[in-house]
């Protein structure tokens, strides 16, 4: 389990115990955790009523959980790949932008990464400078592999983008132009949801991390995207799953509420969890005014999901994309290319 989720456990059995014993906490480091919306304050109503402070309230019921479930003796089973989509139905938030310079910031950090342009416009293979690959005629596509009509090795669909930084540690899954037909298809394939699945599978022991660039639409294409990057069976929370990018407008609020509603869909009927790793506000400029701003504020209220960073509207991103170079070979060291270091920690689990 996240810390969180250990928490807010630890609260609700708390709410039901009652007569614990006093925990010391003097000299105790400061830590903290988000909940859940709402349980702030009724963990606030709980402690005035018993007569203690929230920090007392907290350390009873932390203990009483700890107690309750000792740490394994037996070491962690070896988790599967980290599996990641930057998601968002929404157009031009910046999904490939994203995608792009995370994978590049985990290969230049050491680690095996996959990227797969998932979006049938294909920008990120456009960008990368490997465009002519969408178009080839009689070259299986990763289409088929999910429909099951492919002969060949998916393997010899990738390649390699070259550069020092990245030490062929940075392998593309380029676009196909048959991706648009992905919806159409896939309605007819058996257990559709697993079929991205089914066609990465023979990757998934050459990689580190596989970053998807997800489609700018609902659907069929999302869900297979979504259930790939569900936790498995004995994998940690909050390893793999969804990052969203969105920027500081109502138009994306409403965008949010419509992947998370089909994400929740997902979840019931598949009964299957996938996680939310976080938000990341883009293109942001406080010089837009003052609905800019207050739209990232109610941005950055949400404790779940979480926003691990806000991108400024500048001009490397832009720039890299047109000339087709990757950003951290054009830009490495600019505030965008930083910021993509940073999101990497996060994910390098």
């Amino acid at each position: 389990m996240d810390i969180q989720d250990a928490a807010e456990h630890a609260i609700r059995a708390w709410y039901e115990a009652d007569g614990l014993p006093e925990v010391k906490t003097d000299g105790a480091k400061t830590w903290g955790t988000f909940l859940s919306v709402g349980e702030p304050d009724k963990f606030k109503g709980v402690c005035s009523d018993r007569g203690v402070t929230y920090v007392q309230g907290l350390a009873q019921a932390l203990t009483q959980w700890l107690d309750n479930h000792p740490s394994p003796t037996a070491p962690l089973v070896s988790q599967p790949v980290v599996r990641v989509i930057v998601a968002n139905q929404k157009g031009g938030v910046g999904k490939t932008f994203l995608s792009s310079g995370i994978a590049q910031a985990l290969a230049e950090a050491g680690h095996r990464v996959l990227i797969v342009d998932y979006d049938p416009q294909g920008h990120l293979t456009a960008e990368l400078g490997f465009e002519d690959l969408m178009y080839e005629d009689d070259v299986e596509t990763l289409m088929m592999h999910m429909d099951g009509t492919a002969k060949g090795d998916i393997h010899d669909l990738l390649v390699a983008l070259d550069g020092e930084r990245f030490g062929d540690r940075l392998h593309l899954l380029p676009a196909s132009d048959d991706a648009f037909l992905r919806d159409v298809v896939l309605s007819k394939v058996s257990f559709s949801e697993a079929a991205l699945e089914r066609a990465l599978e023979p990757l998934e022991g050459d990689y580190d991390v596989i970053v998807i660039d997800g489609p700018p639409s609902l659907g069929l294409n999302m869900d297979t995207a979504l259930y790939y990057v569900r936790r498995r069976d004995g994998e940690l929370a909050d390893r793999s799953g969804v990052l969203t990018p969105v920027w500081a407008n109502k138009a994306s609020h409403r965008a949010f509420r419509l992947l998370s509603r089909q994400m929740d869909d997902l979840r019931e009927k598949g009964r299957i969890q996938v996680d939310y790793l976080g938000l990341i506000i883009n293109a942001y400029d406080s010089r837009r005014g003052k609905l800019v701003k207050e739209n990232k504020d109610e941005w950055e209220k949400s404790s779940s999901p979480p926003v691990l960073a806000v991108i400024g509207d500048l001009k490397e991103g832009r720039e890299a994309a047109d000339g087709e170079i990757p950003l951290l070979e054009y830009a490495p060291d600019s505030e965008h290319a930083q910021v993509m270091r940073d999101l990497a920690k996060e994910l390098a689990v």
